[in-house]
């Protein structure tokens, strides 16, 4: 995986909006995480298991927020817009424990994602991937789930998916069996 493939990801999740998560840019993250992680691998002194975590929490936080932003274009889903924020608000967190606590404010915010997203396949295949991402736990297993989400999000046409909502018949006859 690549630091072009983390900021690919987000642009992609974020199109046609510029995903302002990071003032050095994705790429300069991912970047960095990398060089952590080969430093702790050649057990340098001047890298810490703190910082190691830290780095891998905040591109975890990138892609996890890719994974939620491109659902929330999918689905009119006020909770997916939360927890968007909540995400967002941690990936500004300067350590670990500022990551955790600030989640764990609003933990309850993650359940309202499972309303309605059956009805789309989509949106069913980015929340699981939304979810591995927040269960992985190794360079390798984030690196997989960057690259499946890329590939998912490159194949969903969300101009398409959002006139498909406006413009659905079942709903404007429904809607007109109830006047």
């Amino acid at each position: 995986m690549s630091a072009r493939s983390f900021d690919l990801l987000l642009e992609t999740a974020f199109s046609p909006e510029a995903p302002h998560l990071f003032e050095e840019g994705a790429p300069a993250v991912y970047k960095k995480f990398e060089q952590v992680y080969k430093a702790s691998r050649l057990q340098q002194q001047k890298t810490t298991a703190e910082e190691l975590n830290f780095r891998y929490e905040i591109v975890r936080l990138g892609v996890a927020i890719a994974f939620i932003k491109a659902f929330s274009r999918l689905a009119d889903n006020e909770g997916a817009n939360e927890v968007l924020a909540l995400l967002q608000q941690a990936i500004k967190a300067k350590s670990t424990k500022e990551i955790d606590k600030i989640i764990q404010k609003k933990i309850a915010a993650f359940d309202t994602l499972y309303q309605e997203i059956f009805v789309n396949e989509q949106r069913e295949q980015i929340l699981g991937l939304f979810e591995r991402t927040l269960d992985a736990a190794s360079k390798e297993e984030l690196d997989e789930l960057l690259l499946e989400g890329l590939e998912l999000l490159q194949t969903i046409d969300f101009d398409h998916v959002a006139d498909e909502d406006e413009d659905d018949p079942i709903d404007d006859d429904f809607i007109k069996s109830i006047k």
